[in-house]
């Protein structure tokens, strides 16, 4: 019996059929695989050659019975139809509201056009259009609301953060625009972290163009605040949309520059820097990992590792959660990313996501699923469901705006020779059938 998300509706298959029907936007990565070569005219076995594959790998691919399990793998399909990675990766989620006790969760894609129109309106248009009038802006009351919602950000609540992100957006506008000289400042960095987290939320539930947007935005901010830490800051999430869009090398070169301007600034009794270097550092081994580099992989990893160091694990300057377990993190999944799931496992028993912060809740439950990925690779679902079990409990939200989770559990039950009620049960709360 074959398995589909729910909502994939039967016209996803149908390109089957011929090359000129439209391909859903819900279509998994292997069956955007399977349109495209089709739409190009290409067989299996050309489009395999193209890749030094095998036919039966990528047929495997196409149909659902292997995931491409590394962002990699995708670039390189991409390159060898000569389509942008982006075509091949899912789309926006859509809302899936689920009530646990008196939370309602999955909701947040209900956010996206109010916070559409707010980035819209606090922006080019306004000049043009005006804005409605608002109460004055206080500063400190602003930074606290922005404080609430990277708490909702690293918790992975992303139904109570969408709401108030257009409230935010526009008092972060009329901040800038009603101070003068050092608040004014001080306002352009609030608007920086603004669209930071808003970048990050829009990107966590699969919007495209949005999550650039913004990211772009929190650049211009972060360089009128003239504040260095929140533009190393913006390089960052920068480089997290660049690389969800497949431009891996650009990626992996914004860190690396950002935390090379940074790093003269560095200094024993400003701690926060290198909170934020070590996270730049990180996130250029990320981008080595993908790209093959061994060497960039140790040495940013390393850089990272001395930073942590002098930091601990209990802080959360810049909302980025750097420290020792953070790192520990990181370490797992880099293995993962450069192929060697069973060092993902090894590097993975040394974390004890049970004591780790809570402000790194969102980290611990991509631990777990970084797990239940290098157990599933290996073929031992019990212990990838058994993860991914955990993982729910911690940030619910989290797996359902995962598309490798649910990628994950649809190839489990494809597979699976005797039904296990976890399984089930999980797909069903990820709307899997």
């Amino acid at each position: 019996m074959r398995h589909r998300a729910a909502g994939y509706p039967n016209k996803v298959l149908g390109y089957f059929r011929g090359v000129g029907l439209r391909l859903d936007e819900d279509a998994t990565v292997g069956q955007r695989i399977a349109f495209y070569r089709r739409s190009k005219g290409m067989t299996q076995e050309v489009l395999a050659g193209l890749l030094g594959r095998s036919v039966e790998w990528l047929s495997q691919l196409e149909r659902g019975a292997r995931q491409a399990d590394r962002l990699s793998t995708i670039v390189a399909v991409a390159d060898a139809l000569r389509i942008e990675p982006l075509q091949l990766l899912p789309g926006r989620f859509r809302t899936r509201r689920i009530q646990i006790d008196d939370e309602a969760i999955g909701t947040a894609p209900d956010s996206v056009a109010a916070i559409r129109d707010a980035m819209l309106r606090y922006d080019g248009l306004a000049g043009l259009v005006g804005v409605p009038d608002r109460r004055p802006v206080d500063l400190d009351e602003l930074q606290r609301r922005i404080g609430h919602a990277f708490y909702c950000s690293q918790t992975e609540r992303w139904s109570e953060l969408g709401p108030l992100v257009p409230d935010l957006l526009a008092d972060a506008w009329h901040a800038v625009h009603a101070y003068t000289g050092d608040d004014q400042r001080r306002a352009w960095g609030l608007q920086s972290l603004v669209y930071r987290v808003t970048s990050g939320m829009l990107d966590r539930i699969g919007e495209r163009e949005l999550p650039w947007i913004a990211a772009e935005r929190d650049l211009v901010a972060a360089e009128r605040s003239e504040h260095p830490l929140l533009l190393a800051g913006a390089a960052w999430r920068m480089s997290v949309v660049l690389r969800h869009a497949g431009r891996i090398e650009a990626s992996t070169e914004v860190p690396i520059r950002a935390a090379e301007a940074l790093r003269p600034q560095l200094r024993t009794d400003w701690p926060e820097a290198h909170s934020v270097y070590g996270a730049l550092e990180l996130k250029a081994a990320v981008g080595a990992a993908t790209l093959g580099d061994h060497a960039g992989v140790r040495e940013h990893l390393g850089q990272a590792a001395a930073a942590a160091d002098l930091l601990g694990d209990q802080r959360n300057d810049y909302w980025f959660a750097f420290g020792t377990s953070n790192v520990a993190i990181h370490s797992a999944w880099l293995a993962m990313e450069l192929g060697d799931p069973i060092e993902a496992v090894r590097r993975g028993e040394q974390v004890d996501h049970w004591t780790l912060p809570r402000h790194i809740a969102e980290r611990a439950t991509s631990h777990l699923i970084t797990m239940a990925w290098a157990q599933h690779l290996r073929r031992h679902d019990d212990d990838a469901l058994a993860a991914l079990v955990e993982a729910r409990r911690l940030a619910p939200e989290q797996l359902l705006f995962t598309h490798r989770v649910h990628a994950m559990v649809a190839t489990m039950l494809h597979r699976e020779r005797v039904r296990r009620r976890q399984l089930h049960e999980l797909a069903g709360w990820l709307g899997i059938r």
